[in-house]
């Protein structure tokens, strides 16, 4: 298949690890974990190790670095432990050195402190590894550089996000803990392996639920690679894949047995559409609202040495309020949002895209777009205005493999609507609304492109963490393309990377209700934690409908509105966004999110 993939970096580049490369908990079994991280390739300049290579691997205790520098940084970690200094010879001796990224940007003398010097110094002081722990709570890891020292660096080096690491670090305070960085290939008899980006996921994160009426209309391939990275032979493998509803029923359980594969078998078998090993498609009669988990597991036939990479978990959610690639976050209801990006050669314009083509779309309209945005150490949203948009794609072409696929520069794209989103205050990687000017109905069968632009070249557009490899492998189509000056890429900055964009959809019925009904309603403060003031251009007593963006039902209240306005206690729903839709007596309407935290 042709790739289209935008091939320059982003801010905060999150490398998905393969299985043979980990970075994992081992003691004590509260970290047991595998830990998203990028690592110091010898091919980007390092002296580090190869991971790629079978079998090289560190595993010990870990030490956090201290070089006496009091004070603490941005984050609220220890200066001292940024790794920027000298440190005591001998005092990381035998130790897999632990420190934390500077605050940044370059201006600073703890953000002018590079990879490369971080992990010298470690070396210097007696490391045989070094985890760096990265100032960004919401990404997964980062493009490091090795600056002028990683070249003389000749011990691991891996970056892995603020959450993982302080977690880390919260129980190095314990006791022990130790951790494993490297190549596991070879490494124990018996582990069997499975990998997200050779697996089928649903075919979107958040599904309309006019688009999902029944199988015929939503449904999706089933399938994963199973590899055997022991040094044993395993014939008795098997690996089950299993949905379930939104109340817990099993409503998919199927089981591929008896697998077999040589020692250190990394290719493994392919349990995919049209091989000898297969999954049928799932599909239901009908589709309750509500979050589905899909779960892959990999079973050795005995105890698995390794279990840590034998499950994956993917999830859609049928809702009533939006159409997303990304998939929900269970711990706020909203649309998952967790890794920010731009392009590094990016000059003028950078857009997230999502694409929406279905046979059913006549009964939906669109109104508007979900989104979250970041931006650089030291700048603000607050008064960032973001243009969105919605496009007819009437370019004429099958899937990417198409020879009439147009080029970056040439996409036929026509506006059918836009709208401006203005930040009001401050909410880095909070997801928010904005609204079209107009509310569009669909078209059955019409490819339409939606979009959300930025023109500030401090500001990072939200990703998800789907992984949709196998099925743009096998589906070939465009989901979620990236544009940048102009130039558009079909798959952005990967297919394990989707725009963490949602299209606003209503039924077509109740498009128009008018837009002279619609009037314009905002909360402050906004984000909240209890007491929220609701300022509406109406009077008197207004019917208050508060719905997380899975479209369920989170809160209904009346309000009286005086001068404008009106104060809600929402202390007792769960930190989240929610999308407020007030109806005042005479009919006219205002919608707004909140956010609680």
């Amino acid at each position: 298949m042709r790739k289209f993939i935008l091939t320059i970096s982003a801010l905060a580049l999150t490398y998905i690890s393969t299985a043979q490369i980990t970075v994992a908990g081992v003691s004590p079994q509260s970290i047991v974990a595998n830990y998203a991280h990028t690592w110091a390739d010898p091919a980007n300049a390092w002296g580090s190790p190869d991971f790629t290579v079978p079998g090289t691997f560190i595993q010990d205790t870990l030490k956090l670095a201290d070089d006496g520098t009091p004070g603490l940084n941005a984050q609220g970690n220890p200066v001292s432990a940024s790794g920027c200094n000298s440190l005591a010879p001998g005092s990381l001796a035998g130790k897999i050195a632990v420190v934390f990224r500077g605050d940044g940007p370059a201006t600073t003398a703890i953000g002018a402190c590079q990879f490369g010097v971080k992990a010298l110094n470690a070396q210097n002081a007696g490391a045989i590894g070094v985890i760096i722990i990265n100032r960004d709570e919401t990404s997964e890891g980062f493009n490091m550089g090795a600056g002028t020292s990683g070249a003389n660096v000749t011990i691991p080096v891996v970056m892995i996000n603020l959450v993982d690491g302080e977690s880390i670090v919260a129980e190095m305070a314990n006791g022990p803990v130790v951790m494993f960085l490297g190549n596991k290939i070879g490494l124990y008899p018996n582990d069997v392996s499975l990998n997200a980006n050779k697996a089928f996921a649903p075919k979107g994160g958040m599904i309309h639920s006019l688009l999902a009426q029944n199988g015929t209309e939503f449904n999706f391939e089933v399938g994963a690679n199973i590899s055997n990275q022991g040094n044993l032979a395993q014939t008795t493998t098997s690996l089950n894949a299993k949905i379930t509803s939104p109340t817990g029923a099993t409503v998919y359980d199927n089981t591929v047995s008896n697998l077999s594969m040589n020692a250190a078998d990394t290719t493994g078998i392919d349990v995919y559409p049209g091989q000898v090993n297969s999954f049928p498609a799932f599909s239901m009669a009908n589709y309750p609202q509500g979050t589905y988990t899909l779960t892959y597991t990999a079973d050795v036939g005995a105890a698995d040495d390794y279990p840590n990479d034998n499950v994956l978990e993917f999830t859609f959610t049928i809702n009533d309020s939006l159409f997303s690639y990304s998939a929900i976050d269970t711990a706020t209801n909203a649309m998952s949002a967790n890794n920010f990006y731009r392009p590094t050669d990016n000059t003028s314009t950078y857009s997230i895209c999502t694409v929406l083509q279905d046979p059913n779309a006549s009964r939906v309209g669109a109104i508007g777009l979900y989104f979250a945005a970041t931006s650089a150490a030291g700048t603000t949203l607050d008064g960032e205005e973001m243009l969105l948009s919605l496009f007819t794609w009437d370019d004429v072409f099958t899937d990417l493999d198409d020879v009439n696929f147009p080029a970056n520069d040439s996409w036929t794209l026509n506006e059918v609507t836009s709208g401006n989103y203005t930040y009001t205050s401050d909410l880095q990687g909070k997801v928010v609304y904005g609204s079209f000017s107009n509310q569009i109905a669909l078209n059955d069968n019409q490819r339409y492109l939606a979009c959300v632009q930025t023109v500030n070249l401090d500001v990072y557009l939200g990703h998800g963490s789907q992984n949709y490899t196998w099925n743009t492998d096998y589906y070939k189509q465009p989901l979620f393309p990236i544009e940048s000056d102009t130039d558009r890429f079909p798959i952005g900055f990967g297919s394990d990377l989707p725009s963490a964009l949602g299209i606003a959809l209503i039924n077509k019925n109740n498009i128009g209700l008018g837009e002279e009904s619609t009037i314009s309603g905002m909360a402050y403060p906004n984000p909240t934690t209890d007491i929220v003031t609701i300022s509406i251009e109406g009077e008197g007593v207004a019917s208050l409908t508060v719905t997380d963006v899975a479209g369920r039902v989170a809160m209904t209240n009346q309000v009286d509105l005086k001068a404008g306005q009106a104060e809600l206690n929402i202390a007792n729903l769960e930190v989240g966004v929610y999308i407020f839709n007030v109806v005042l007596e005479n009919g006219k309407t205002a919608q707004f999110n909140v956010v609680k935290k």
